[in-house]
């Protein structure tokens, strides 16, 4: 008898504790389904954000980026360095001409002989020299297809570090937010009272690789922009929204940023009868007729900037330059050194765009 009760005490203690059991498996499931519902990833000893890895497949890209960049730069150097030979060895044939002509000058009238080979040598110099006119055109030509290829593989390089840290904040902005989110919170602390204390932060990996962007922002962001000079002008090499590369003229005299027509047209600005009329006033004290319009973003090195104002210039204008003035300077202190051939700017306090600030 006394074992007949044992034995029905048992079996009822077994049946009572079924739902028990049952219910706890019930709320841990229902606690992993409501991290992976809010985009988590769930094993048996972690919780982590599946996007990290959105990071590390992003900076996977940069070597062949980088690659690029130091190619192109290589082949600008090849190319000034050819066109700097050249121009030394027409400037040398330049003076041969003058020492030759000055020697033709001076001989006496009845040395026949010595004047044939000096004329004969100046037709050979200018002959000389002809050619190499022609073959610093074709050299010019291809110094500047390397400066815009160098220019357009730097301008890319920078555009992905800048897009890679949106990126890298984004995913961090999102840890931030979902550590924060009670029902999140509640679902980890219902899983961490069955075994090991989970918690949501960015993994080691992440960090890591948070670091390896920190180094190429290093690499790249400087405050020295490097221009090009032609005729007087000074050029610089812009980035427009993001995608866009464009040349344009540095002209701190210019109150407001200014494109011609196609290149606005080129970029997405089609101005209408809704924007403002505006006239600008030229160096040479000549007007122009434009629509006052804005660019979503302008970047120049790291220097990013959102809404420029800008004209858009009447389509007659089809000699003008695109040229970047105060609407984009002004949000800086900066310094422009013509010898040197660059642009020196730094970041006025509080006025910086969130992609110039990420950039410091």
């Amino acid at each position: 008898m006394q074992t007949t009760k044992r034995a029905l005490m048992a079996t009822l203690a077994s049946i009572l504790c079924v739902p028990v059991l049952t219910l706890h498996a019930d709320e841990l499931t229902d606690a992993k389904a409501r991290l992976e519902k809010a985009g988590l990833r769930v094993t048996s000893s972690s919780v982590n954000n599946p996007r990290e890895a959105e990071l590390a497949k992003e900076l996977g890209k940069v070597i062949p980026l980088k690659r690029n960049l130091v190619a192109a730069q290589a082949d600008l150097v090849g190319a000034e360095r050819q066109v700097a030979n050249l121009q030394r060895s027409l400037a040398q044939l330049k003076q041969q001409h003058v020492q030759l002509s000055l020697e033709l000058a001076n001989i006496n009238a009845g040395n026949v002989t010595l004047n044939n080979r000096l004329v004969g040598a100046l037709d050979a110099n200018a002959g000389q020299q002809q050619l190499a006119a022609q073959q610093l055109q074709q050299l010019e030509a291809q110094l500047k297809a390397a400066r815009a290829k160098a220019s357009e593989a730097r301008e890319a390089y920078v555009q992905f570090v800048l897009d890679t840290r949106k990126l890298a904040d984004s995913i961090e902005a999102e840890f931030t937010q979902k550590a924060a989110d009670p029902e999140i919170k509640a679902a980890l602390a219902k899983l961490s009272q069955a075994g090991k204390p989970l918690t949501l932060a960015p993994s080691s990996s992440f960090q890591t690789n948070l670091r390896r962007l920190k180094g190429l922002e290093d690499t790249i962001l400087a405050e020295s922009i490097d221009l090009r000079t032609e005729g007087g002008t000074l050029w610089v090499s812009t980035v427009i929204n993001g995608k866009h590369s464009v040349e344009m003229v540095l002209d701190s005299g210019a109150s407001i940023v200014s494109l011609p027509h196609s290149v606005a047209q080129k970029i997405g600005l089609r101005p209408t009868d809704k924007d403002p009329r505006i006239i600008l006033q030229l160096a040479d004290g000549s007007q122009i007729e434009g629509r006052q319009m804005t660019i979503p973003s302008l970047r120049v090195g790291k220097f990013a900037v959102e809404n420029v104002t800008c004209a858009v210039l009447d389509e007659r204008a089809v000699a003008a330059e695109p040229l970047v003035g105060m609407s984009f300077l002004e949000h800086f202190k900066f310094e422009i050194n013509a010898a040197a051939g660059s642009l020196t700017m730094v970041k006025v306090a509080g006025t910086e765009s969130a992609a110039a600030a990420r950039a410091k």
